[in-house]
């Protein structure tokens, strides 16, 4: 039986995410499998899993923070701004551009940065992705959003190929970054290649091929699970050692915060991991207000996750 732990896949090219999870589900006999921040099938690099209750921490983990290498094409446009995509336009100008002129560009884009949606993304509308809408022929408006690109640099320049990585936050369109680019250029662009090396903690050093993940659990071997704690570091700890307080754990009941060991003073709405002395994850809690106003109480969320 697998643990409620995660897992760091190195996605392939040509495989959807939720492809990718129903290949590890099938081949590891999860009960549940999820993944974060899904990647386009073009789009290799790091796909975090979680398996059976470690689903439940999903929206917890701390992915405000994005790494991404990849290529980008210049001189032509398509439909879902990447090499996947129909192509609408073909550039029969000179693409002799210096690197001082694409590093100009990228600079642009440096900070706080408002993104359309590309209409070929999963992003919904009316509860219905807009890939789904493009797809019927059916004219929507697609949404902006704000984002921040921390860093987005140069590595190299060879005709039409425009190699690059961009630190970004969580939500950054990359595909709509290429665009956005080859526009500014006066050239149109698209994504020829997309890596994804970091999302939050999840990192690519830590990813294992799918091919080698399912060879693995074909053959019984050990599998590189990783404990949910490695990527709750963002939460506080409170520590609880006492056999009728995990009892309560268990049941999910409120928790006095007398007895209860914490770092610091924890305020209200305060998102917390509980631990035993020997550092075992028992819960995600969360502090509340009692009702009466006066005293505050620990009381546990609809995700907690009880070891025992």
């Amino acid at each position: 039986m697998i643990d409620d732990v995660f897992l760091v896949v190195d996605k392939p090219e040509g495989l959807t995410s939720q492809q990718v999870v129903a290949r590890v589900k099938r081949h590891l006999g999860c009960r549940k499998v999820g993944h974060t921040g899904t990647l386009d099938p073009l789009a290799t690099g790091v796909l975090p899993l979680a398996l059976n209750r470690a689903t439940r921490l999903i929206q917890y983990l701390d992915e405000s923070r994005k790494v991404y290498s990849g290529e980008i094409e210049l001189g032509v446009e398509s439909d879902t701004l990447d090499r996947d995509g129909e192509v609408v336009a073909r550039y029969e100008g000179s693409l002799n551009f210096s690197e001082k002129e694409i590093t100009e560009v990228f600079a642009r884009y440096i900070g706080s940065v408002t993104q359309v949606a590309p209409i070929y993304s999963a992003i919904k509308n009316k509860g219905r992705p807009l890939y789904s809408y493009a797809r019927s022929g059916i004219e929507v408006t697609p949404p902006e959003r704000q984002v921040e690109i921390d860093s987005f640099t140069l590595l190299s320049y060879k005709p039409p190929l425009v190699a690059f990585r961009v630190v970004c936050s969580k939500g950054t369109y990359v595909r709509s970054l290429a665009a956005d680019v080859g526009r500014d250029l006066g050239c149109g662009a698209r994504i020829w290649s997309l890596r994804r090396e970091a999302s939050g903690l999840f990192t690519l050093d830590q990813a294992t091929s799918l091919d080698e993940l399912l060879e693995k659990a074909s053959a019984n071997e050990s599998l590189p699970l990783r404990p949910p704690l490695e990527y709750l570091d963002h939460l506080q700890r409170v520590v609880v050692n006492d056999r009728e307080m995990r009892e309560k754990i268990a049941h999910g009941m409120a928790l006095p915060l007398d007895n209860l060991s914490a770092p610091v003073r924890l305020n209200a709405e305060t998102e917390v991991v509980i631990v035993d002395e020997a550092g075992t994850l028992l819960a995600l809690a969360r502090l509340e207000q009692c009702e009466n106003g006066l005293d505050e109480e620990l009381r546990m969320c609809r995700v907690m996750m009880p070891q025992n």
